[in-house]
């Protein structure tokens, strides 16, 4: 199964290492889309030292060109594209560019809690549990069919840290399973 990549945060960095553990299963990232930096996330981080480490090609999408993003992963012609950590939607053309779709990641239990900064308001409205949700993206925002969704625990001692902390712990377990399911 190939899968093209779009993301530029911390879960995305985690997604994508975990992502490389299941080459030798015949699920590859043949490409990448990412930031060279990003003034709106906090958790930034750039991908492309893990991109040139295991030879992924990669590229850096700019606003004004969306559709040289879109011409750069139709050539890799992946099999579903997995979509971690972008503050942008993605257009039709992206959505509909890999048989299986795009796969998106919200941590909060959609379809309550869209949006952006949802593990902040699960921690300011006092919440005792959370989610780590992935989901068929459609052209809303984290409002596509859940295809895989686990309750995270909300500890009275959690901050935004440890909890983006224990919510990437159970992404990663997810995406390894859904990632097998799909390359079946």
């Amino acid at each position: 199964m190939k899968i093209g990549f779009i993301g530029c945060v911390q879960s995305s960095y985690k997604a994508l290492e975990t992502l490389l553990c299941l080459k030798n299963e015949g699920i590859e990232v043949v490409a990448v889309i990412t930031k060279p930096k990003s003034t709106i996330n906090s958790d930034f981080v750039d991908l492309t030292p893990l991109c040139k480490e295991n030879g992924i090609p990669f590229h850096y999408e700019t606003l004004s060109a969306r559709q040289d993003s879109l011409a750069f992963l139709a050539q890799y012609q992946p099999d579903v594209i997995y979509c971690f950590g972008w503050s942008y939607l993605l257009d039709k053309e992206m959505l509909e560019l890999a048989p299986y779709g795009a796969i998106g990641y919200h941590p909060a239990p959609l379809p309550q809690a869209r949006g952006r900064h949802p593990i902040i308001w699960a921690l300011s409205l006092g919440l005792n549990e959370t989610a780590s949700t992935f989901f068929l993206m459609d052209e809303g925002a984290d409002s596509g069919p859940i295809l895989d969704q686990r309750v995270v625990t909300i500890e009275p001692e959690d901050d935004a840290r440890s909890l983006y902390d224990k919510l990437l712990v159970v992404a990663c377990e997810q995406i390894l399973n859904f990632s097998r399911s799909l390359a079946e």
